[in-house]
Parts: C-alpha cells; structure tokens; sequence
C-alpha cells in the first residue's frame, strides 16, 4: 500500500500466477530439444567462419587468384586460409617442437613473425623496394591475411605478385633453416626474390610463338644429330660459393658431358647465369662439338643474347663474349627452359661444392642418375 495505489493493489493480486514454476536452466536455441549436441556446436561455427568470409568479400579472394605470379607462388591461399604450418600452430595441434623463430631465436614463430615481425624479413621487404608497401600496412592492422587482402584489392597486379614472390622467399628460406641449417643473408633474399619476379613477369609477357622460348615442364632429348646442353647457377650460403653446372647430353638423353664450378666471388644471379653459359659453350668448343642447343631458365639472360641491348656492366660485358663465341659457331643456338626441364642441371649445382674449383666429369654422378634416367624413359 505505501507503493501502489488501492486499485493497483487488486489487479496485482488478480494476476494468473503458473501452474508449474521450475529452476533457470540452459536452453540451446539451435536444436528444438534444447539439448547441446556437438554435431550442432560444429555446424553454427561452420556458419560463423562462413559469415567470416562473405564479410571478407568474395572480391578479396578473387584478386588474390588475379596477381601478377606463377601458379606455384598462391602460398598466399594457405596464408589465409590459416593452414601454415608454423612452429605455433605445430605445437597447438600437439606437435612436440619448439617455437623459437629458427632465425632470429627472438620470438615465438607465428604467420606474423615469420612474414612481418621477425627484423630480418623487414630487411627483406625493404631491400625487394616493397617496404614502404608493407610498412604503412603492418602499422594499422595485426593479422597476415589483412595485410594480404588489402594488397590484393588496392594494389595493381604486379606489386600483389611482387608481394607473394617475396612470401615465398621468405617462407623457403625459413624452411632451408629449419631443415638443411642454411639462409640467405635477408637483404640478399630480397633482391634475388626481386629478381625473379622480374624473369617471371617478363616470361609471361612474351609471346607463345617466340622460337627461343620452350614452355615444356619436362627435358626433351635433342633431335637426332643434335646434343643439348643444360645450364644453371645457385647459391651456397653457407660457404659463401657462386656455383655453376651443365650437363651435354645426346640422342635419347645419353649422358656425353657435365661441368660444375664455383668460387667465392659475389655476383649477381644475373651475372652468374651469364657466366655459367659461356663456361658451358667454351666447354663444349673443347670437346669439339657442334649442333648444340643450351637451354638456361634465365629468360633475362636469354633474352639479353637475342636482342641489340648493350652496357656497360659485368653482366652485358659477359653477354658480349657470349655472342662472340656464337658469332663463330653458327650451329650453336640458346634458347629458355623452365626449371622444372632443367632439373639435371640444377642438381648438379646444388653438389658443385664437392668438386674443384672447376671441373670436368666425363661420367654419370650419382646425384644426377636417377634423373637422367627417368628423363630417357
């Protein structure tokens, strides 16, 4: 009475109360029983990762199909799609590891740190001319995929395909850490992923029919009375080594020939895949052959020797020798091969180091074996 008033008073007490008054208790709306099943908890998480993703916008993924980059270099996909197999995402799917960034030993390694927060993937993106893109991103936003999504939707093509090239890199060369105890110096790896994003655009930008040009993933054999000779230059950081191999071989894919050398200069990869071809055509003036067909996956290099381009650096003064070599050996042709049809090669580059300075090897090394095998089958 001292609240409400008489009449209130009497429409409170004529108020219907429930026949059956029962406990709070916890209702789960997505099932009509109320009952929590964990087949329905998995199925409104499915539908909530799928809101996730529509909010991304269905144009954040296409653009990331549309960049400016060889199929092999979508590791951006996987990026996004959460599914890298980092050292922090090893241990949360109980995988005994530690989870120190093998590079740096600083920090737990996540995408983040592998990509952005680590010091020596900065120096990377600085010394690939992409730090001012990465930079004014990994200011604002806290996630990998953001700063991917937004490269891909505001950026045009070739700067989105630069990126995912240096994420490649990057990514690879925390691999040969954790695997073989090996990287490469990180402004070094910035401007070797620079450079070959340079050989792939410009790959891509060539026409079908150019005739020095073969677009085969596999090793062809030479047509009869012809030899082909395979060319090709890395790297061995931990030695500090500029190598290079080539491999001559005949009709069907018989083994006749391989070189390899190395040395501690620093070249360029541009100056040593220039070098590599004109140790292979001296090589092969020695053994006096003719009808020959070098196959560097150096577009630039091979390009380069078709075209009336001059300097003055090591690399054109290189290019100049070659074509003096050729201008005398009208049945010496160069044209490209991709890396995977040139893969004996490779291999014998990757093993240049347990050889002299500079070597012939008139037999099979059993580094290269089983693939020349393979390719003649």
């Amino acid at each position: 009475m001292e609240v409400f008033d008489c009449a209130a008073v009497e429409d409170i007490i004529h108020v219907p109360l429930l026949e059956e008054v029962t406990e709070d208790r916890l209702i789960w709306s997505e099932e009509q029983s109320g009952n929590y099943p964990v087949r329905s908890g998995y199925r409104l998480w499915r539908k909530a990762k799928k809101r996730q993703n529509v909010g991304e916008g269905e144009a954040s993924w296409s653009n990331l199909w549309k960049i400016s980059a060889a199929p092999r270099f979508k590791l951006l996909w996987r990026i996004c799609k959460d599914f890298l197999p980092t050292r922090k995402r090893l241990r949360l799917h109980h995988v005994p590891c530690v989870e120190e960034c093998p590079l740096c030993n600083l920090s737990i390694e996540d995408d983040w740190h592998i990509f952005f927060g680590c010091a020596e993937s900065l120096i990377s993106w600085r010394a690939a001319g992409l730090g001012p893109i990465i930079e004014s991103r990994i200011q604002v936003v806290s996630d990998v995929r953001s700063v991917i999504f937004d490269i891909c939707n505001s950026e045009d093509r070739k700067v989105a395909g630069r990126v995912a090239v240096m994420v490649e890199a990057l990514w690879k060369n925390r691999n040969d850490m954790v695997w073989n105890n090996e990287k490469d110096e990180a402004s070094r790896l910035g401007w070797l992923a620079f450079h070959r994003w340079q050989e792939l655009f410009t790959t891509q930008q060539v026409l079908g029919n150019n005739n020095n040009l073969h677009h085969a993933l596999t090793w062809s054999p030479p047509e009869e009375d012809w030899v082909k000779c395979n060319v090709d230059v890395g790297f061995n950081s931990l030695l500090g080594t500029t190598n290079r191999g080539w491999c001559i071989r005949g009709e069907g894919g018989s083994f006749i020939h391989a070189g390899v050398a190395w040395d501690s200069r620093h070249l360029s990869i541009l100056e040593a895949e220039a070098l590599a071809l004109k140790e292979a055509i001296q090589d092969s003036i020695a053994l006096h052959l003719d009808r020959i067909i070098f196959e560097s996956d150096s577009l630039t290099v091979v390009m380069a020797l078709h075209s009336n381009a001059s300097g003055s650096s090591e690399f054109h003064h290189v290019i100049r020798s070659i074509r003096l070599l050729l201008s005398s050996f009208h049945n010496f042709e160069v044209k490209f091969v991709k890396r995977q049809a040139n893969m004996v090669a490779h291999s014998l580059v990757k093993a240049a180091n347990s050889w002299a300075r500079r070597s012939s090897l008139h037999y099979i090394l059993p580094c290269i074996a089983l693939l020349i095998n393979n390719e003649m089958n």
